[in-house]
């Protein structure tokens, strides 16, 4: 469970900064909205990761480790995310942190610090969004079948 969601967290945080490149490559890194599309993002690497795990135990998947794998791949893929964006934000794209900061996610403007606006935007929405994206997509991949212990 631990390594499926390891390595599926890695690869939906590679997915997360090509489309981040992509962005910055055609100059839209400033439109805050288009970061919906990190959700959908983390949505396929943790709906993937489910669906590895139950392939790796034939098909007979456990609810809540089912929801750990989920859980694991999307705050492997966010802290990832966030420390490449921290190191991004140090380095070259100190404007972001502006547009971040300028949207008000928490009433006033925070403070424009980079590991500040990381957090507070960046990791704890990637986590909260797959918390969430693992809950549904468990009522999706739990067993169909239930079966009452000692019925015949």
């Amino acid at each position: 469970m631990e390594k499926i969601g390891l390595k599926y967290g890695l690869l939906t945080a590679v997915a997360l900064f090509a489309y981040f490149f992509l962005m910055k490559l055609v100059g839209l890194v400033h439109i805050v909205e288009l970061r919906f599309l990190n959700g959908l993002i983390l949505a396929v690497g943790v709906v993937l990761a489910i669906r590895g795990y139950k392939k790796m135990v034939s098909g007979n998947i456990s609810y809540f480790k089912g929801l750990a794998t989920g859980i694991i791949t999307s705050v492997v893929a966010s802290v990832v995310f966030s420390a490449f964006m921290v190191v991004y934000i140090k380095t070259a794209g100190q404007d972001l942190v502006e547009v971040l900061s300028a949207e008000r996610y928490f009433g006033e403007r925070i403070e424009s610090t980079p590991g500040v606006v990381i957090f507070s935007v960046l990791l704890l929405e990637g986590v909260i969004s797959g918390l969430m994206i693992s809950f549904i997509a468990m009522q999706w991949f739990k067993q169909r079948q239930y079966k009452v212990p000692g019925a015949p």
